[in-house]
């Protein structure tokens, strides 16, 4: 019985072992041609330190489904500084993270790109159709409790860069306002690279408390599947992190870095 034990044990380990090293592979590959996808940290001086870690979490959770993802993005984590760089640096295997960390704007960073930058932003005109690979998606890093309403927009505008938003509108009837956070719009961004569906990313996105009508068996099953997906790690060094109010976690496995459970939905500015 413990030898059987044992040889379980190493099999799911060498599994978790090959799975790892396939999704360093994604990684490495998507700095090289994945879809450019910036979260904009500038905004950690109007936020309390509370509600850095919300977004701390919330971007923890972005690196998890992005290494789970099919097709994963070049993630950038722009305008890291002050207490906002602290609380990632204290993340367990940050150092490890395959994703780009500039204490710099994205403005200063990607200045010969400055023509690709796109800010998603709820308040844009323009609708977001199809994902170019040649542009950099940018999303507002801030945990605002409605406090800062259109302050990503201006940015763009007084930056002269283009703006975009979700075509949310189109496919379905929220229930309350189109303002995600910064997790839910990465993870919609990726869907839509793996189905080319804003429908389908939608749907398996975007809570069904926000959306209006009722929710259907498939729509149910496909909730339950991305929750089960996206609660998938502990820490590099085995021990949990501390998410608060969250849901209950249904997989373990080890993923450098990331955490075990889905992080708060305290909602963010605009990023829809």
């Amino acid at each position: 019985m413990v030898a059987e034990r044992m040889e379980t044990r190493r099999e799911r380990m060498g599994k978790r072992n090959e799975e790892r090293g396939m999704k360093m592979e994604r990684l490495r590959r998507a700095k090289e041609s994945g879809q450019g996808v910036v979260v904009d940290l500038e905004f950690a001086d109007l936020m309390t330190d509370g509600e850095i870690h919300s977004l701390v979490q919330q971007i923890m959770y972005c690196y998890a489904v992005n290494g789970r993802s099919a097709s994963p993005a070049h993630l950038w984590l722009t305008g890291c500084t002050g207490e906002m760089e602290n609380q990632l640096q204290r993340i367990p295997g940050f150092d490890k993270w395959i994703i780009e960390k500039e204490s710099k704007s994205y403005i200063e960073a990607l200045e010969d790109q400055k023509e690709n930058l796109v800010y998603l932003t709820a308040d844009a005109e323009t609708v977001l159709d199809e994902l170019d690979l040649k542009k950099i998606y940018i999303i507002g890093g801030l945990v605002d409790r409605n406090r800062w309403k259109g302050i990503t927009m201006k940015k763009a505008n007084d930056q002269g860069i283009q703006s975009a938003r979700l075509p949310i509108g189109n496919y379905l009837k929220m229930s309350s306002s189109q303002v995600l956070t910064v997790n839910q719009v990465v993870e919609i961004l990726l869907k839509f690279l793996e189905t080319k569906n804003w429908k389908d990313a939608f749907f398996q996105v975007i809570p069904q408390r926000k959306r209006g009508g009722d929710q259907s068996e498939a729509e149910a099953d496909a909730e339950t599947e991305v929750a089960e997906d996206a609660a998938d790690v502990v820490t590099a060094d085995g021990g949990e992190l501390d998410m608060g109010d969250t849901d209950e976690a249904t997989d373990e496995e080890v993923n450098d870095g990331c955490v075990n459970k889905k992080p708060r939905t305290d909602e963010t500015e605009d990023t829809a």
